[in-house]
């Protein structure tokens, strides 16, 4: 988590596990503003990354969200995290970026993006998906791309997910940082796009009893 003014990050903390996460988040936001010289009442809007990932982890975050929202009567932006992922490669031209989130199971959570003119364009719904189906997803995309980005925690990525592609692909590590997730916040604001604190959900894709 982190705090951002204008797209520039001012602090940053992690959460060593999802333990931490659950009992520290409120505190460690605390802290963060103190160093920052800043107070709770300093915040303008709060964002989030939504999943889909870690049940827990999506769960605490949205959750902490929204009680943050409504207490301090700011707007809450939800952000997709596969969006976030592929957000900082944005820039490159001519090629199909796709986040994947590894679901485990031989599954991945995927979309895919294009950059245009400095934005992020969504080419498809967030999805789980096995192989095959993943493979038939994206070569209509690739006929029409010079590259294709894998974008995530990619080394332990099936070898399934390469295999029988229309065309190579390169693999890079990205992650949710507070700058992208920022960003993409702020760009949902300027349009107008908020979310209900009341109504705002995680996106699972797949249910926790899976």
């Amino acid at each position: 988590m982190g705090l951002v003014r204008d797209g520039a990050v001012l602090i940053e903390a992690a959460f060593p596990s999802r333990y931490t996460l659950a009992k520290r988040m409120l505190v460690r936001l605390e802290w963060m503003l103190e160093e920052c010289g800043l107070n709770k009442h300093d915040l303008q809007a709060i964002a989030v990354s939504l999943g889909p990932g870690s049940f827990t982890g999506v769960r605490i975050g949205a959750a902490a969200a929204k009680t943050l929202a409504l207490g301090l009567q700011i707007p809450v932006v939800g952000v997709p995290t596969l969006e976030a992922i592929a957000y900082p490669f944005r820039e490159m031209r001519d090629a199909l970026l796709v986040p994947v989130i590894n679901a485990r199971r031989q599954q991945i959570y995927t979309a895919i993006f294009r950059g245009e003119d400095s934005l992020l364009r969504r080419e498809t719904a967030d999805t789980l998906l096995s192989a095959e189906p993943f493979a038939e997803l994206l070569a209509p995309h690739q006929a029409h791309a010079a590259s294709t980005l894998f974008i995530g925690l990619t080394d332990g990525l099936p070898a399934a997910f390469r295999d029988g592609l229309a065309k190579p692909v390169a693999a890079v590590r990205g992650l949710v940082t507070p700058t992208a997730l920022a960003l993409l916040a702020e760009e949902k604001l300027a349009r107008g796009e908020t979310d209900d604190a009341m109504t705002l959900a995680p996106i699972y894709l797949r249910s926790a009893a899976d």
